[in-house]
C-alpha cells in the first residue's frame, strides 16, 4: 500500500486511475535503422556482402520501445525515455490501437506533419522527452491527465506496488495491440547515483527488479490497496554490475513538469496554433 504525504507537495486523493484505463494511453514504437561498431574510435556503418556477389547491403537492427500519450491544456504529447526519442525519425513506426480491435501502423511523419512547430523537448539532464501529438480519427486510445502524476516528491513506501505497461522484447504487438503488463515494487524513494555517465543532481526510483528490453519509455505506475494508479514515473534503463545483477531505474514524473513548465515549452505553447 502507498503512503502519500499529507503536505502540498501530495498529489490530490482523487487523481487515480485503473492501469485498465491507462492502457489504453500506451503505443509501441518501432525504429529501424542501420546497425553501427566503433572503428578507431568513430561510428561504421556494417554490411554484408554474399560470396558470389559483388554488392553490399547494410545489416539493419529494430529498436523497440515504448510510449505514451498524456493530455495537456487540451492538447496530446507523446512521452518517452530521452535514449529512444533521439534515435526515433521521422520514417519511425507508432503502433496505435483502432475500433474494431484492431491495430495501425503509422509513420511518425505521418502523425506530427500536420501540428505547427512539433518538435521533440528533451529534459536537459534526464532520460525523458515530449513530442506534440495529434491521434488520427478512429483511434481506440487515450491520454493521461496531468493530473494524473506529481510534480514535486511525494513520500511513497517502500515496496509499494508498482506496474510497469509496455511492449518488452517487442511483444503483443500483432492485429491486436497489447501492452504487457509487469509488476515490480517500488524500492527506494528518490535518490541519486554515483555514476560517471549519470549527473549526481539527478533523482530515481529503483525497481526492485530488472526489465526487459523494449519497457524504455513505458509509464511506471504506483498503486494503492484498491489497485487505482498515479504515474510515479516514466522507466529508463538498468545498471548493473560484473556480476550480472541488475537494478531498474525509473525518471520521477516531475520532470515531464520540468519540460512542461520550461521557457522552450512555454514559447512553443505560447506562439503555436495546432491547424
Amino acid at each position: 500500500m502507498i503512503v502519500l504525504s499529507t503536505n502540498t507537495n501530495a498529489i490530490p486523493l482523487g487523481a487515480y486511475i485503473k492501469v485498465e484505463e491507462a492502457n489504453k494511453a500506451v503505443i509501441f514504437l518501432r525504429q529501424q535503422s542501420q546497425q553501427t561498431m566503433k572503428i578507431n574510435g568513430k561510428l561504421a556503418a556494417i554490411y554484408y556482402r554474399y560470396p558470389d556477389s559483388k554488392e553490399y547491403q547494410p545489416i539493419m537492427e529494430t529498436m523497440n520501445g515504448t510510449g505514451f500519450i498524456i493530455k495537456y491544456n487540451g492538447y496530446d504529447y507523446l512521452v518517452t525515455a530521452k535514449h529512444i526519442a533521439k534515435d526515433f525519425s521521422p520514417t519511425g513506426e507508432v503502433v496505435i490501437n483502432i475500433q474494431g480491435n484492431k491495430s495501425i501502423s503509422y509513420t511518425f511523419k505521418d502523425i506530427t506533419d500536420h501540428i505547427k512547430g512539433a518538435h521533440w523537448f528533451h529534459h536537459p539532464q534526464a532520460d525523458i522527452s515530449l513530442h506534440p501529438f495529434a491521434f488520427p480519427a478512429q483511434i481506440d486510445a487515450s491520454s493521461l491527465d496531468t493530473e494524473l502524476f506529481p510534480n514535486k516528491e511525494i513520500d511513497i513506501e517502500l515496496l509499494s506496488p508498482a506496474v510497469i505497461v509496455g511492449f518488452p522484447l517487442g511483444l503483443g504487438v500483432l492485429d491486436k495491440l497489447s501492452p504487457i503488463a509487469k509488476e515490480a515494487k517500488i524500492a527506494s524513494k528518490l535518490t541519486s547515483i554515483d555514476n560517471p555517465e549519470i549527473p549526481m543532481n539527478l533523482h530515481f526510483y529503483f525497481l526492485d527488479q530488472a526489465l526487459s528490453q523494449g519497457y524504455s519509455g513505458a509509464p511506471v505506475f504506483c498503486l494503492d490497496a484498491k489497485g487505482k494508479a498515479f504515474l510515479l514515473g516514466v522507466q529508463s534503463s538498468a545498471i548493473q554490475d560484473k556480476t550480472g545483477g541488475k537494478i531498474s531505474l525509473v525518471v520521477p514524473s516531475s520532470y515531464i513538469w520540468d519540460i512542461l513548465q520550461s521557457p522552450e515549452f512555454q514559447s512553443y505553447e505560447n506562439i503555436t496554433q495546432r491547424k
